[in-house]
This record gives C-alpha cells, sequence and structure tokens, in this order.
C-alpha cells in the first residue's frame, strides 16, 4: 500500500515540476524568449512523462518561419507572454505578417493565406475562372 501511495506522489509532484517548466505557455501562444530575445509560436506540448529523454518537451516554430523545433527548455521569469492563444495571437500573427516585405519562403506563404482570408469573394471568383479557363495547346 505504500508503494502504491508513494507512486501517486511522485506522480503528483512530476505534474508540479512539469507545469512549472512549461509555465504559461499554451499551444497557439506566442512567447518572447528573455535568453535569445525570439519570438516563437507554441505548436505542441507534450507533459509526458516519457521513458527517455526528454522527459517532457514543447514544440515551436520562430515567428515568420516555417521549419519547427522541439526543446525542454523550462520558462524563465524574464520571458514574456506577447499573445495569449486565441484571437490575441492570430491578431498579433496576421499584423506582423503583414508589416514584413515577403519575397519568398514561409513569410510569402503566410502572406498569401492572409490575403485569401481577407478577400474571399476574389479568390472564389479567381478559383472559378481557372476552373473554366482554357489554356492555349502548345506545339
Amino acid at each position: 500500500m505504500k508503494h502504491r501511495a508513494r507512486a501517486y506522489y511522485d506522480a503528483a509532484g512530476y505534474r508540479r515540476w512539469v507545469a512549472r517548466q512549461i509555465g504559461p505557455r499554451a499551444v497557439g501562444g506566442f512567447y518572447r524568449s528573455a535568453y535569445s530575445d525570439v519570438v516563437y509560436e507554441v505548436l505542441a506540448i507534450e507533459p509526458g512523462p516519457r521513458p527517455q529523454w526528454p522527459t517532457w518537451k514543447i514544440t515551436v516554430r520562430t515567428l515568420g518561419e516555417s521549419t519547427s523545433r522541439w526543446h525542454c527548455t523550462a520558462w524563465d521569469e524574464r520571458d514574456h507572454v506577447v499573445a495569449a492563444p486565441g484571437e490575441e495571437a492570430l491578431t498579433f500573427w496576421a499584423e506582423h505578417t503583414l508589416a514584413r516585405p515577403a519575397s519568398g519562403g514561409a513569410l510569402l506563404e503566410q502572406r498569401h493565406l492572409l490575403d485569401e482570408a481577407a478577400h474571399p469573394a476574389t479568390v472564389a471568383a479567381l478559383h472559378q475562372l481557372a476552373l473554366t479557363a482554357r489554356l492555349p495547346q502548345t506545339a
């Protein structure tokens, strides 16, 4: 019986420890690292426990980039919540994306998505036109 009680307290202690490591971060939010001064979006949080290292991990994407990475860096009191998940994060992402020049890569793709969202009737008309267009035959 003592063994079960100990396992319960160990599990509860682990959950408290992971909660402190993750801090206020949540999927869909944007945060600034005090160490690197990089703004990133949280894509996934796996609190574990996992049998191998890391016992927990967080998947993030740097703002304006298309590749993701994971780490198990604890939340630091100097880190900063830039935008909470939901409408605040979406507004922050859209403003950032539209404010930067896009010549290619992930930022250009993100700008294209925002244009489609802002002009649904135009996009629908262009889509219909593309379906009915006749392309000239090449020899």
